[in-house]
């Protein structure tokens, strides 16, 4: 229910109120720092798109995309099979640095 609501806010032409659905998103992220219930990787993607956006939802979103890596990194085994194909192809496009070779 309150899901819902934070994600509209995260999509609102307001850049308080769609900081303020970032921050909620990221909130919900942040409380699961072991574990991944099956409504998380939803909350992922909702917050995937303002990695990109302007600041202040940039920072927020890549903050609580990071701490999420770090804190899941451990059982990433386990926990990836929440995830469906596209959504593990697009959190790797961002949690993963890419490789250069000369």
């Amino acid at each position: 229910m309150f899901q819902k609501r934070f994600y509209e806010w995260s999509r609102e032409s307001d850049e308080r109120i769609r900081h303020a659905g970032v921050l909620a998103l990221s909130a919900i992220v942040l409380a699961y720092p072991y574990s991944v219930p099956s409504f998380l990787p939803e909350v992922l993607m909702q917050l995937c798109p303002h990695t990109s956006d302007k600041q202040p939802m940039q920072g927020t979103a890549k903050k609580a995309l990071s701490e999420f890596k770090r804190t899941h990194q451990d059982s990433w085994h386990e926990h990836k099979m929440q995830f469906s194909e596209d959504q593990l192809s697009i959190l790797t496009d961002l949690l993963v640095s890419p490789n250069y070779y000369v």
